[in-house]
């Protein structure tokens, strides 16, 4: 994790990339399988180990320009019941 003051983290964490301990968790949490099985499906299918890389654009440019809420530099934002499944 990579963090600058004021703009919060800039790089992802890590995912869970083994499918027991993802189902095990979503089991506690009570979060049906039949709304997320997509997700699983990426880690039953099409993933192995990795580090990966995720950088948060937003908050990098909302560090650049010195705005001070991330909803002022968000380009296309995500709304509730705002995009179809």
């Amino acid at each position: 994790m990579f963090s600058f003051p004021g703009s919060g983290r800039l790089l992802a964490d890590p995912r869970e990339e083994d499918l027991d301990k993802l189902v095990s968790r979503i089991h506690e949490m009570n979060i049906p399988e039949k709304d997320i099985w997509w997700y699983l499906d990426t880690r039953r299918f099409g993933t192995v180990p990795h580090s990966g890389f995720g950088l948060g654009f937003e908050r990098l440019i909302l560090f650049v320009t010195g705005m001070s809420n991330i909803r002022d530099v968000i380009p296309f934002p995500r709304t509730p019941k705002n995009a179809e499944f």
